[in-house]
């Protein structure tokens, strides 16, 4: 997979691209909906399939107030998750206020000149045009005129749930993890750096790796299991991970940290790549550190014994979507 920075830079001369265009923060089941169709189009035409999508959220730019974005998963993330699913290319344009100010036929014909635009996929509620002022069928309209032939994909729901982004952040932020993650249809990735910590659950028998994340939104406080992989390791590993303030030991301090079963090696310094699987229990205040090893060490009993499910169950890979 190529990553281009912005469409204004491209140096390679594109044709027959089929374009997936959205911010796909996440990449739930209508995001990979509409990206896989794009690819197997682009495979039926001997064609480049493209995920053109935004370095920041639009809305950190139009929004007046000056909020920002919590972002469901880090750039990092999102392209991880794209080159694990397959895409040719991913556009990752920063969305300024000159590209914000593109009238709709000049975001068309940009698409056309400079990714030689076969087709496009985009979701009901797309978009576009200085303001956001051109919708779908105005893209339909353009593209019929520069040769690109528009998809338009339905909703689609999960239950009662129409599946977006921001209902995906709305159960987060709310401590609904089981719901976030039906909406989603794939555990909840996180890449982050291992970093230095207190190494207090190391004097406690359990060893953490504090994993540094930044940019986007943390999941709900509590215990989760988990698997992973590490930095230039090919085995898929699994841990329990604490999310929270250890009300117990470090209070008002906010850390992720995790336990990997059957593992204790120096990997400071080093990336890992981390599947939130399943919610275990809330984080706890205890009486004692006693009390909170014998929970710890129930946790471990608990996701080693869920973990020699999962491996007999299925081929385990890292970011399969």
């Amino acid at each position: 997979m190529k990553v281009i920075k912005n469409i204004l830079d491209i140096e390679e001369n594109l044709q027959k691209s089929y374009v997936a265009i959205g911010n796909f923060d996440g990449l739930h089941t209508g995001h990979r909906t509409i990206i896989k169709r794009a690819m197997e189009r682009a495979k039926e035409k001997d064609g480049v399939s493209i995920v053109f999508t935004f370095q920041n959220h639009p809305m950190e730019l139009l929004r007046k107030d000056g909020r920002s974005v919590k972002y469901i998963n880090t750039n990092e993330e999102k392209l991880f998750m794209l080159e694990k699913i397959g895409v040719d290319y991913v556009v990752l344009q920063p969305f300024t206020q000159d590209f914000a100010d593109l009238t709709p036929l000049e975001f068309v014909r940009l698409l056309k000149n400079k990714l030689g635009v076969e087709e496009i996929f985009v979701g009901f509620n797309f978009s576009f045009g200085k303001g956001g002022v051109a919708k779908t069928k105005d893209l339909v309209y353009l593209g019929e005129g520069e040769g690109i032939y528009v998809h338009e994909f339905k909703a689609i729901t999960s239950g009662e749930d129409v599946i977006s982004s921001t209902l995906i952040r709305k159960s987060m932020m709310t401590g609904e993890f089981e719901r976030a993650l039906k909406l989603l249809g794939h555990p909840m990735i996180v890449i982050g750096e291992v970093i230095h910590g207190k190494k207090i659950a190391r004097k406690l028998g359990f060893p953490t790796a504090n994993i540094q994340i930044k940019d986007r939104l943390y999941p709900p406080f509590g215990i989760y299991g988990a698997k992973l992989q590490i930095e230039g390791e090919d085995q898929i590993r699994y841990g329990v991970i604490n999310v929270g303030v250890n009300p117990t030991l470090k209070p008002g301090e906010f850390s992720l940290e995790v336990h990997i079963l059957n593992f204790d090696e120096d990997i400071y310094g080093k990336k890992m790549y981390i599947e939130l699987m399943e919610y275990l229990r809330t984080e706890e205040k205890f009486d004692s550190v006693e009390e909170l090893v014998a929970c710890i060490a129930n946790d471990v009993a608990v996701w080693t014994k869920r973990s020699e499910e999962l491996k007999d169950g299925c081929c385990i890979k890292i970011g399969e979507f």
